[in-house]
């Protein structure tokens, strides 16, 4: 099947970007049918954990969702795009978890940590609580926001993002029509995308 062409034949990758641009979340349900697996694969064999790699799967469309006007086909395809977007967020996670691994580390190294203090580097023993304090308030506020869904669109979105399902998929383990899905799905996302916006301001997902 050619690279950019849905099963049906229908929209290319970009096409879809396009209509994303204008505001069509069922273009949104479509590339990340398309898509979705690899940048799954590729936010796992970054972040190790599939809880992380989730949360940053479900970043990457929410980023696709408001910057796709942005889009330029001269400077790579589609696919590409979403994995530049998955791998920038992906790292960024992990130097996050990484820096936590550290102050860890030297709460279980005092000598170390006097050897440092001694050099003139203060430990940095407040980042660790602070940054889990911070992704403690985000998981809060993800979660508030999807509380706030109907529950057979939150219980569609999750499906969808959380568990790696097509649309076709959910359509069938809920034994709903996949127009039905598409539909749950498209609403939860504006009143998700609306729920975020109202908790962290409009540069939420920029």
């Amino acid at each position: 099947m050619p690279t950019g062409v849905d099963p049906e034949g229908a929209l290319q990758d970009p096409d879809l970007v396009r209509a994303i641009a204008e505001g069509s979340t069922e273009a949104l349900g479509s590339l990340y049918d398309r898509h979705g697996s690899a940048v799954m694969g590729l936010c796992l064999r970054i972040l190790g954990t599939r809880a992380d790699a989730e949360e940053v799967l479900s970043d990457v469309f929410l980023q696709a969702w408001e910057q796709a006007e942005r889009y330029e086909p001269s400077r790579g395809n589609v696919a590409g795009w979403l994995l530049n977007l998955a791998r920038s967020r992906a790292i960024d996670r992990l130097r996050a978890v990484g820096r936590r691994e550290k102050v860890v580390a030297s709460t279980d190294d005092p000598a170390g940590a006097a050897d440092r203090a001694s050099a003139g580097s203060a430990p940095r023993g407040g980042e660790g609580p602070f940054r889990d304090a911070a992704l403690g308030e985000q998981r809060a506020r993800v979660e508030a926001a999807l509380g706030a869904l109907d529950p057979a669109q939150r219980r569609a979105v999750e499906m969808s993002f959380y568990e790696d399902l097509s649309h076709s998929e959910i359509a069938q383990r809920l034994g709903e029509p996949l127009g039905t899905v598409k539909s749950r799905i498209r609403q939860g996302l504006i009143r998700l995308r609306e729920g975020l916006r109202s908790q962290y301001g409009p540069e939420a997902h920029a």
